[in-house]
């Protein structure tokens, strides 16, 4: 198991493998996300389109996404949780090899599984939209930033972005979920995105969900971004 320093300062592919085969896996959900469900259809994605769901694990998210009409192109470093995605949905994907991943495919979902800082730009082609909903949160700040080259080296143009973001006082947690408060989404995206900021949820206020960490304040800021 990675030491509180890796946690902290690596986040190594290794270090969120033995999270998951050790079931630690607290950012999991099973229910469909708020935000998602509250803020999904401002984006205007056309139904039909593809959606790029980065760090998927076996999200529901993912399902809902293909109920509403869409494709699912999901990258998840751990083969436990891309198999018990398709496990737990009773679909028998067909695996490949795709490049630096293996490709699991069932109708609607295309999971790939490996190094998210593998991806190409063939990866994602077709892509319509981003969803982020614990992807950016769950890096470090290198990370974050490489992440942010990435998506923008990557994705096509006028691919927009829902981002759902943390927002609180670095000294009193250490993550993940890391805060990347609003300033920060800016410094990494605004040079290619337009960036609106839909809501923001203040969770010690009206939600149960982190208060035993001693927070004096802690937020989820909903984005929307736009590649121009």
């Amino acid at each position: 198991m990675a030491s509180a320093s890796d946690k902290n300062e690596h986040l190594s592919p290794a270090y969120w493998i033995q999270l998951w085969l050790a079931g630690e896996t607290g950012w999991h959900h099973d229910r469909i996300n708020e935000h998602l469900l509250s803020h999904w259809s401002s984006l205007g994605v056309a139904p039909g389109s593809k959606v790029f769901v980065p760090l998927c694990g076996k999200s529901r998210d993912m399902v809902w996404l293909v109920e509403h009409g869409y494709s699912v192109v999901g990258v998840e470093i751990s083969p436990k949780a891309v198999q018990e995605f398709f496990f737990e949905q009773q679909l028998t994907p067909v695996v490949s090899t795709q490049g630096e991943f293996e490709s699991y495919r069932a109708p609607g979902f295309h999971l790939l599984c490996g190094d998210i800082f593998k991806l190409t730009s063939g990866d994602l082609d077709g892509i319509s939209a981003v969803y982020d909903r614990a992807s950016l949160v769950a890096l470090n700040r290198p990370q974050r930033q490489r992440y942010a080259r990435l998506l923008v080296e990557i994705s096509p143009p006028a691919t927009t972005m829902l981002l759902v973001s943390m927002d609180y006082p670095e000294t009193e947690m250490q993550g993940p979920p890391h805060s990347v408060p609003e300033a920060e989404v800016s410094e990494l995206f605004a040079d290619s995105f337009s960036i609106i900021k839909l809501h923001t949820l203040e969770l010690l206020k009206d939600s149960d969900r982190y208060s035993d960490r001693g927070l004096s304040r802690m937020s989820e800021q909903i984005f929307r971004l736009d590649r121009g």
